[in-house]
């Protein structure tokens, strides 16, 4: 790989950081690939320390492994973990949504709904990058409607891999429209002041997620 020219505005292990993430995310750093201090360090035109606190950062949101024999590896995903994050996702994210519904502006609800149009949008032109992005959106404004600080810091430990995970779950049948259809629901339910109904909305868009996101793991280790 071409050496990466820094920005000085940030420390560099924030970008370093962010940039190895990305690479994640977007597959060029695969799932159990290994990764080299010395190798990035080159890459970066840096010392190892920063690329030392950017890999304990990332070791911290969950998207690097370090093993009993201190080797790093990109995360890779298996049902367990699948299943407990969605499994801690519903349990945040309902009392997340219940306090929406009663809490919410008509302004909040306002930019929920032009969030919507922005996933529409994005699911009629097939964009999609652009489907996760507002697909992160949602479930993020969301979280700030409710109002509750600590809520929102549980929700933002696990933000680097739910996002991972939406990067990989866009994938199978009409996934934008299942998507778009879950959040039309959600929408509905907050704008009608209706906890029940929101929480019970929640639960099944989340559902449908974690189903399919587990086909896909299955169908991945299948082609093993």
């Amino acid at each position: 790989m071409n050496q990466i020219p820094l920005e000085k505005a940030l420390p560099f292990y924030l970008q370093i950081q962010q940039t190895i993430k990305e690479r994640i995310w977007q597959g060029e750093y695969k799932p159990g690939d290994r990764l080299f201090e010395a190798q990035l360090a080159k890459q970066f035109s840096t010392s190892r320390s920063p690329v030392r606190e950017a890999i304990r950062t990332l070791i911290n949101e969950g998207l690097l492994i370090m093993d009993e024999k201190s080797q790093i590896t990109v995360y890779k995903p298996t049902l367990k973990d699948v299943r407990d994050i969605y499994g801690c996702r519903v349990a945040l994210e309902s009392a997340a949504v219940a306090l929406a519904a009663e809490r919410a502006s008509e302004r909040q609800i306002e930019e929920l709904g032009r969030i919507i149009e922005k996933t529409e949008a994005a699911v009629e032109s097939n964009k999609k990058e652009e489907i996760v992005k507002w697909n992160t959106k949602f479930h993020e404004h969301i979280i700030l409607i409710s109002e509750n600080i600590r809520l929102k810091k549980l929700v933002d430990e696990l933000h680097s891999l739910t996002y991972y995970y939406r990067l990989l779950n866009i994938e199978g049948n009409e996934r934008g429209l299942v998507i778009l259809k879950g959040h039309k629901e959600i929408f509905n339910a907050i704008r009608e002041k209706d906890p029940e109904k929101a929480v019970l909305s929640l639960k099944k868009h989340t559902e449908e997620d974690l189903k399919n996101l587990i086909i896909l793991i299955e169908g991945k280790e299948g082609e093993k």
